[in-house]
């Protein structure tokens, strides 16, 4: 199993340096290809949807100012991936060349960011973000969201503060969802390169302990490394019981499930899934 295509998307803002050096990482280790992309707004898509008693003035500045805050994300978001790829040292390509080796490029598209992101990501075995919350920025954790809940593929969020390596000792939550299985899956060329898997189940009334040791005979079969950890929760948010365990064992990337479901077309995550987002100080991957 491997990963080849990772798709990086930029905003302009400070977390695009974080996201692309975690991607490059990544690329380093699977020879991998970093596929950035920048989505500038349609004008248009920035006049509000009741917008009937606008005059025409109104509607036209609208779309300038959109218009001109869009251009200014897209020239900060193209210098961050000049300077980062340049640094790096790694060859821009937008097509296959046959050799091993990292690559890069850069592409733009047109449209709403919470659509085209989850569209293009369907067609990379990994997307790559900068940790965010809710609170420090809402557009950026929407489009994690959306992609989450859209592009049907694993997602890595990538916090301020880097690890020197990604993937030598994971730490995988597991429940037996359809969503963990579907977060081991994208996350398996990284489990079958590790030094140590550690398994962490959180015994609760919808889990039990024995999910945690079937998993980890699954993953033997792969000639992954395993320990299993139970974890009883108590009082403590199971989304914290798994990070702190995760760090006490020194993981330099947890894999969980996102949890979510639409509601009236608004993205919900679930209770764990909003904890770990706003909260872990690790890699972490998540598929939906």
């Amino acid at each position: 199993m491997s990963l080849k295509t990772i798709l990086v998307p930029l905003a302009g803002l400070d977390g695009d340096t974080v996201a692309l050096n975690a991607a490059l990482k990544i690329a380093r280790e699977f020879d991998a290809h970093v596929d950035a992309l920048f989505v500038s707004l349609d004008p248009r898509d920035a006049v509000p949807m009741l917008g009937e008693g606008m005059s025409g003035a109104m509607v036209e500045e609208i779309m300038r100012a959109a218009e001109g805050e869009s251009k200014t994300h897209l020239h900060t978001a193209r210098r961050t991936f000049d300077d980062v790829i340049r640094a790096a040292d790694i060859e821009l390509r937008d097509i296959p060349t046959g050799v091993e080796a990292p690559t890069a490029q850069w592409r733009e598209e047109t449209g709403r960011v919470e659509e085209v992101v989850p569209r293009e990501g369907r067609l990379a075995d990994l997307l790559v973000f900068a940790h965010t919350t809710l609170d420090s920025n809402t557009q950026a954790y929407a489009t994690v969201e959306s992609a989450l809940l859209g592009a049907a593929r694993p997602l890595l969020l990538a916090p301020a503060t880097l690890p020197d390596e990604i993937g030598r000792t994971v730490a995988l939550a597991w429940n037996g969802s359809p969503e963990s299985v579907r977060a081991l899956a994208g996350a398996m060329p990284f489990l079958t390169g590790a030094d140590t898997v550690h398994v962490l189940t959180a015994e609760t009334s919808h889990t039990q302990a024995a999910a945690g040791r079937r998993i980890a005979h699954y993953l033997a079969w792969h000639g992954v490394n395993v320990q299993v950890t139970i974890l009883k929760p108590g009082s403590e948010p199971v989304g914290q019981a798994i990070i702190n365990k995760a760090t006490e064992l020194g993981s330099d990337l947890l894999v969980m499930g996102g949890y979510g479901h639409s509601r009236m077309r608004e993205m919900i995550l679930g209770g764990v899934t909003r904890y770990v987002l706003n909260h872990a100080g690790l890699p972490v991957l998540m598929a939906h």
